[in-house]
């Protein structure tokens, strides 16, 4: 399974994905450069930006565009 597959995969099954889970889970380090290799397959993905509860530290959580995020349908910017 690619590295793109495995991305694509981990958001089908949990809906949305980040950087640090591609790296704890996959190993995968050229995330951006996988996220660029969706989009060029026509892959729309929607980056929401959020901060960590405890640590107050930025992150982006990756959603494909027209899919549900928390039980409300994600629009496309």
């Amino acid at each position: 399974m690619t590295q793109v597959e495995k991305i694509l995969n981990h958001i089908q099954k949990n809906g949305s994905i980040t950087q640090r889970e591609a790296y704890l889970d996959y190993g995968i380090q050229s995330f951006h450069r996988r996220l660029s290799d969706i989009r060029e397959m026509g892959v729309r993905l929607l980056p929401v930006q959020k901060v960590h509860p405890t640590t107050g530290q930025e992150y982006t959580r990756y959603f494909i565009a027209g899919s549900k995020a928390n039980g409300k349908p994600v629009k496309a910017a």
